[in-house]
């Protein structure tokens, strides 16, 4: 299937969205199209995808449209980092990309928990598409428990002196800097590190996942790395942690929204196949288990659909609840596991060919309810707080 063309114009006629979200979200689709769709195949090939993609993606205005124009971004507001991810959830190559595309949230970081002189220094490099970053939190011991974090960042003069290592980096082989979380004598910071040509710095070739697509991730170790004290995001700031901590609530929900977009693309292209393949002499689309499979796939859709646009509009006015973002998390994740499994199914032998996009889909829709944050966290961060 070339694009979106010959399926319904999903993620429009949305009343959470202006013209110029739509417009914007047009050109995101635009660009998914004709820089990623035609040459998916042959990055699964290479082994990745250009670290060029960003800066085009830049260049077209797509990357930090949330952020302010005095730091480089687009201007724009949250709903338009929403756009971008879901539109990644609506292309047939976003799984074989896995979450490469999808580095707001580090830029968000700086944002939220750096000072005003790093902001100007650092973020322009996220919007161009030149900084390609990643919030460094889970270690081999540790997952998303800040408190047991082993990387260590010690005071040296001038200079941060940083040993330890972080894994499941997204992006890991064409990364240039990595916002590491490491303990130092004053309690947890963030140090904003420099991979490229940094001394102690070795990042591994990115590591053998289930989903075999054009994406990955690596391990990057950390060897008396030194870096200018100037590099702690936020300077002395205690919370800056905190206010670092505080993106992967809105994380979580566009990370919902990418899901939920994966969720509808994955279901119009099941009732496409069903409708033009034929088993025992009628459409499969015509056997009764079909159209009950489909409408309850539909059914949760809609219904996931009007809980996460909710929270979208909360979240634009500020008075999202971290805790909805967990159930929003939670939801949607398992709601897309099983839709792609149905999905699939439906689809019988040619479900489990690469040939057929559904085939990534369902592989990358199983970690979903593993990364930022597995289920069962999102159940324990609910049970909080009744």
């Amino acid at each position: 299937m070339d694009g979106l063309e010959a399926l319904p114009a999903l993620g429009f006629n949305r009343g959470i969205f202006s013209d110029e979200h739509n417009a914007f979200r047009t050109s995101t689709r635009r660009f998914f199209q004709k820089e990623v769709e035609p040459n998916v195949r042959q990055w699964e090939k290479d082994g990745f995808f250009p670290a060029e993609l960003f800066r085009k993606a830049g260049q077209a205005g797509l990357l930090c449209a949330g952020i302010p124009t005095e730091y480089g971004g687009g201007g724009g507001d949250f709903l338009h980092v929403t756009i971008f991810n879901e539109e990644h959830g609506y292309s047939p190559a976003g799984a074989a990309l896995e979450s490469g595309m999808a580095t707001d949230s580090a830029a968000y970081v700086v944002l939220f928990a750096g000072t005003e002189e790093q902001k100007q220094a650092w973020l322009p490099g996220f919007a161009s598409g030149e900084t390609i970053a990643e919030l460094g939190l889970t270690e081999g011991q540790s997952g998303s428990d800040p408190a047991s974090i082993q990387t260590t960042a010690r005071r040296d003069g001038d200079d941060f002196v940083i040993n330890g290592s972080k894994m499941w980096m997204t992006n890991g082989p064409i990364l240039t800097n990595l916002i590491v979380v490491a303990r130092t004598e004053a309690g947890t910071r963030l140090f904003y590190v420099p991979l490229k040509n940094t001394k102690g710095v070795t990042v591994s070739k990115h590591t053998e996942l289930m989903l075999k697509s054009s994406g990955g991730v690596s391990e990057i170790f950390f060897d008396d790395v030194r870096i200018p004290a100037g590099n702690q995001l936020g300077g002395d700031d205690k919370r800056s942690l905190g206010n670092a901590l505080a993106t992967v609530t809105v994380g979580r929900l566009v990370t919902a929204a990418r899901m939920l977009a994966a969720c509808e693309l994955a279901y119009h292209m099941t009732v496409d196949f069903v409708k033009n393949r034929k088993a025992f002499g009628q459409r499969i689309f015509d056997f009764q288990n079909t159209q009950f499979k489909l409408a309850t796939i539909k059914t949760e859709i809609a219904v996931g659909r009007g809980y996460l646009d909710q929270l979208l509009l909360r979240n634009l006015h500020a008075k999202l609840d971290p805790v909805e973002s967990a159930m929003a998390k939670l939801w949607i994740s398992e709601l897309e596991g099983r839709v792609m499994d149905e999905c699939l199914q439906l689809f019988g032998g040619a479900g489990y060919s690469n040939e057929y996009p559904i085939s990534k889909m369902y592989a990358f829709a199983r970690v979903h309810r593993i990364f930022l944050g597995t289920s069962e966290i999102q159940r324990v961060t609910i049970a909080r707080t009744i």
